[in-house]
């Protein structure tokens, strides 16, 4: 049995808006101002909630309400799917030391499951950025194969120093902004955010066509140069929708701004589609690189700009990069997409490729 699985409700809270209309509509105005984090003697632009609230855990209570309250009104035995890179470990800094770890960092999932007021089964995903997208297939396994009829996946991401720490420690930050696929491109913006699906055998205007997910292990810091891991993952995600690559409309790429990494997508890019390669946006450098929740909050964005038929220009792309030109973002246009693919590229080699499509 194999059922397909919709997209019912979407909720979203990040640097640019409170849900995802909002969102949507800073998007199209071109809204990609960032706030920024200290670290030591360095500072980095860093995309942060629109929340006041100083007290680490209060403020994660606060994003996660505000989500959940834009999917309505949710059955209390809703399975419930997690996904992040660093759940509360904003947390155990701003306890400072010495604090007592619980017995896994996961634990955080079950107090999101009571702000949420959802009692059923738990499921928590962590494998860096593309951890949304993972939650989200393993709920459409479970729905597809008819074991459960509707799942709630939420992608957290929130405020600490040991993630900004360590991507600074590996030089991958930029100081300045992120430039998707532009020449000056230096390095990731990393941000906030919390964002929300529910998932349903019950037709909704959205559909999952296909998602697949992969690895590329040619290090642990940037994929393969060539691009081969990426293309055949999204190849993959392609064979399953039963479509040809000519029948995708829009393409949400990763493009965080990385020098390696933007590459490698535009060498995959090119190996896929060829020279008919559809039109790009990239919403990293307008929301920030938000890891484990980046997913999810760029799925639910983009449903709301596809929904008003308005496609972003992406911001930070100024001037081409004569390794990746001819692809290039397209500027802001109105347009009906049926068909869209996003990508992941995950730290650590975790790829990801979904399309979505008009029911």
């Amino acid at each position: 049995m194999k059922r397909p699985v919709f997209i019912a409700e979407c909720g979203l809270l990040c640097a640019r808006g409170g849900n995802a209309q909002a969102v949507a509509a800073a998007l199209w105005a071109g809204e990609s101002s960032s706030s920024t984090r200290r670290l030591g003697d360095r500072e980095f632009p860093y995309f942060s909630l629109p929340l006041a609230e100083p007290n680490w855990l209060k403020h994660a209570e606060q994003a996660v309400r505000h989500v959940g309250t834009q999917l309505g009104p949710l059955p209390a035995e809703t399975p419930l799917f997690v996904a992040s890179s660093s759940f509360q470990i904003g947390h155990f800094e701003q306890q400072g030391e010495p604090f007592d770890l619980p017995a896994a960092n996961a634990a955080f999932s079950c107090q999101i499951a009571d702000w949420l007021q959802l009692s059923g089964s738990l499921t928590s995903i962590n494998n860096a950025c593309i951890s949304g997208f993972s939650a989200i297939d393993t709920a459409r396994s479970l729905i597809a194969g008819g074991q459960i009829d509707d799942a709630v996946i939420i992608g957290i991401e929130l405020s600490n120093d040991s993630t900004l720490a360590g991507f600074a420690a590996m030089e991958l930050l930029s100081r300045t902004a992120c430039r998707p696929f532009d020449v000056r491109r230096d390095g990731l913006v990393l941000g906030e955010a919390v964002a929300a699906i529910r998932l349903s055998s019950t037709p909704a205007p959205w559909r999952i066509a296909g998602l697949r997910t992969g690895l590329d292990a040619y290090s642990m810091t940037g994929p393969d140069p060539a691009g081969g891991p990426i293309g055949r993952v999204t190849v993959d995600c392609l064979n399953e929708a039963n479509l040809l690559s000519n029948e995708i409309d829009l393409i949400k790429v990763q493009a965080a701004g990385s020098p390696g990494s933007d590459l490698a997508e535009a060498n995959a890019l090119r190996q896929v589609f060829g020279e008919q390669i559809p039109p790009l946006v990239s919403l990293k450098a307008a929301l920030g690189h938000t890891l484990g929740a980046s997913g999810i909050s760029e799925l639910v964005a983009l449903i709301a700009c596809l929904d008003a038929g308005k496609i972003p220009a992406t911001a930070g792309y100024q001037q081409a990069d004569p390794e990746i030109w001819p692809i290039f973002p397209v500027d802001r246009n109105i347009r009906q997409i049926k068909r869209a693919l996003l990508s992941l590229i995950g730290f650590g080699g975790g790829l990801a490729s979904m399309i979505i499509e008009r029911a």
